[in-house]
């Protein structure tokens, strides 16, 4: 009938007592009975319970049932892939999450491309280029597009990237790290507390709720 998620259990099912709504006083009475799973973080528990409803979806779940609610990140299926935030995969994408805070995900995502210079382009950008793009010269982009590097580093690239998603923070943590130890040895504060403050993000996305 319905999945949810809730920090205190006991408090979450005595709310159901009094339901404000109409919709909610008709699940009520057709529920028997409450399953329940624990989980270690709440960010388990957001994708316990994205991929229940996307599973069994549950007649009185409004939210999540498209998987359009949190955003999720894509490595579309191409021999060059893409990556992206969105809300609306692709069907043949390799998709991770969903997560909670957008802001951290574009910033992981940001991040991730700076470090292995994945594509974030759409198709007809990347199709019938003669020289590289904006993103190449901001190095955020290796220009695949052109031949700058090769589809198999490109490839061994866009692994290191499903490895952090995976949950390696090392891949992405790391180099980093020595970014900001360098700016700050060649006395580059601003950029080196611009890498820390990635850096703090990047350690948390895996953490408690850190999405």
């Amino acid at each position: 009938l319905y999945v949810g998620k809730a920090v205190d259990l006991r408090d979450r099912v005595r709310s159901y007592a009094d339901p404000r709504g109409e919709r909610i006083r008709r699940m009520v009475r057709r529920a028997a009975a409450v399953d329940f799973a624990v989980t270690d973080t709440e960010t388990q528990a957001l994708l316990l319970e994205a991929n229940l409803i996307k599973r069994h979806q549950p007649r009185y779940n409004v939210r999540l049932k498209d998987d359009k609610s949190y955003p999720l990140v894509q490595l579309t299926n191409h021999p060059v892939p893409r990556i992206e935030v969105t809300r609306d995969p692709d069907e043949a994408a390799t998709v991770f999450g969903p997560y909670t805070r957008k802001t951290e995900v574009e910033t992981v995502v940001k991040a991730l491309r700076e470090t292995y210079g994945v594509r974030g382009c759409s198709d007809h950008k990347y199709s019938g280029r003669e020289r590289p793009c904006l993103d190449y010269e901001m190095g955020l982009c290796t220009a695949p597009c052109t031949g700058e590097i090769g589809e198999e580093a490109y490839r061994e690239d866009v692994a290191s990237v499903v490895r952090f998603f995976e949950g390696e923070t090392g891949v992405l943590a790391d180099p980093l790290r020595r970014g900001m130890e360098q700016a700050a040895q060649n006395e580059e504060f601003e950029r080196a507390a611009n890498l820390r403050d990635r850096l703090e993000t990047v350690e948390a996305f895996h953490g408690e709720g850190g999405e």
